[in-house]
């Protein structure tokens, strides 16, 4: 995989703890890598209380494209349970087992290295992935023919637009650095917000920038975002995807943002309206915004985010040659027609469904205004990409999509892991490296003593 630049974390056989039970799980290619036509061995020891479990059933799921095509029951005797499955084409293979109970039914998992996969997927006691022809992955995405001309004018829109900030001045936790929560006004009536920090006394044009973006989830952004890289020297953003203005409660956004967002159905087929255009109005202001202050130096722009927030990072790297460098992590957004190649959509595109999909090609054609495998194609900046083989939420295959369609001139890096997921469990290990390099080398000196 060296024509990948990838890098491969957790290779080694790591222990994954739920609860009393606990399983191993590996594959005979320990970075989860095969070509097309290869069979993949996976094996599984599962344990109680660090005893080889013995006795009790256990199931093993098999997915390819996130579909179920193997479902094995097997009785546990204390060893290893080893399974074989061919690959037929590039693409992703998942494999996930679960302990049974005396009535057939899974038993519940108790921990997991993330609350969410706990609450996604309560029953598995070990997962890992694999991916076929990675470099192979080509994506159906289409372009439109004027696709340019249609970001062209929203970017000359976000440039022509009085942002008129409106600044709150926060506590940092720290003298050192300075801390303000901030809205933005954005063309067609959309607000941006999230927080800004830089350290206190910066000279003007000395500090690098960094642009943070959210995820997608139903909350106020951390404000910890924009200090930690604060700290390091850089002026900082972190900004939110929905634009809510910040400092409100938990309940406050969840009452908030579902109806604004109807789970990304709100005119969804037109490209002027969609919800989730706004965000990329968002994404622009934000840029002008950090471009704006007179703490940046003009010469270094790093963006950084994970998946809703890697869509933003890989749209700004995209529109916004300022950019420097750009960290994409389990971008979403990849891939709304990839069911033409026989792979899953992204996000709502998955919920609408292939059969809906094709009998309704205006949606598609909606999506390539704002999909991830354009946006990639006009990558002309220094970026850095991750994908965990057993992330259900963005799939790797999807992803390789995504990276394979950056320019070959351009560079860039991809880190793996077959065993990890997504909320915050894959890390994007190249990229973290790399923006901490920039941060040492461009930010020195930048704190007062």
């Amino acid at each position: 995989m060296k024509k990948l630049t990838a890098i491969v974390t957790g290779i080694a056989l790591t222990m994954t703890a739920f609860g009393e039970y606990t399983g191993k799980i590996s594959l005979d290619r320990a970075d989860g890598f095969y070509k097309s036509g290869d069979s993949c061995v996976c094996k599984v020891a599962l344990y109680k209380d660090g005893v080889p479990l013995a006795g009790p059933r256990a199931r093993l799921t098999v997915k390819w494209e996130n579909q179920p095509i193997r479902r094995e029951e097997f009785v546990t005797n204390g060893g290893e349970a080893v399974f074989t499955q061919t690959g037929k084409g590039p693409g992703w293979m998942y494999f996930g087992v679960e302990i049974l109970g005396d009535d057939g039914e899974p038993l519940r998992a108790s921990s997991s290295p993330s609350r969410l996969l706990r609450e996604r997927k309560p029953t598995i006691v070990a997962e890992i992935g694999a991916l076929f022809d990675a470099e192979n992955i080509v994506s159906p995405v289409r372009e439109p023919v004027d696709f340019d001309e249609f970001w062209a004018k929203r970017r000359a829109e976000a440039v022509a637009h009085d942002l008129s900030p409106q600044l709150t001045e926060l506590d940092s936790g720290s003298p050192k650095v300075k801390l303000y929560s901030f809205t933005l006004s954005c063309p067609r009536g959309v607000t941006a917000s999230g927080y800004l920090s830089f350290p206190a006394g910066a000279a003007p044009r000395s500090l690098p920038g960094y642009l943070f973006f959210q995820s997608l989830t139903y909350t106020d952004i951390g404000s910890r975002y924009a200090v930690e890289q604060a700290e390091k020297g850089a002026l900082a953003i972190a900004a939110t995807w929905h634009g809510f203005p910040g400092g409100k409660s938990p309940d406050h956004y969840r009452e908030v943002i579902k109806p604004y967002l109807q789970d990304g159905l709100r005119d969804l087929g037109d490209r002027e309206k969609w919800v989730f255009g706004e965000m990329f109005f968002r994404v622009l202001g934000e840029l002008e915004f950090l471009k704006s202050r007179p703490e940046w130096d003009g010469k270094t722009l790093v963006v950084y985010g994970g998946s809703l927030g890697g869509i933003q990072s890989a749209f700004a790297a995209a529109i916004e040659p300022k950019v420097t460098t750009a960290v994409v992590s389990v971008p979403g957004f990849c891939e709304c027609n990839a069911y033409e190649a026989g792979r899953t959509p992204y996000g709502v595109f998955r919920r609408i469904g292939a059969e809906k999909l094709r009998t309704r090609p205006e949606l598609a054609e909606m999506g390539f205004y704002f999909d991830s495998v354009n946006f990639a194609k006009r990558i002309r900046c220094e970026v850095h990409v991750c994908a965990g083989f057993t992330d259900e939420t963005t799939y790797p295959s999807n992803i390789f999509a995504f990276y394979n369609a950056i320019p070959k001139s351009t560079k860039k890096s991809m880190t793996t892991d077959p065993r990890t997921g997504h909320f915050n469990t894959t890390k994007n290990v190249r990229g973290d490296s790399r923006v901490s390099e920039i941060f040492r080398s461009t930010a020195i000196g930048a704190l007062p003593k």
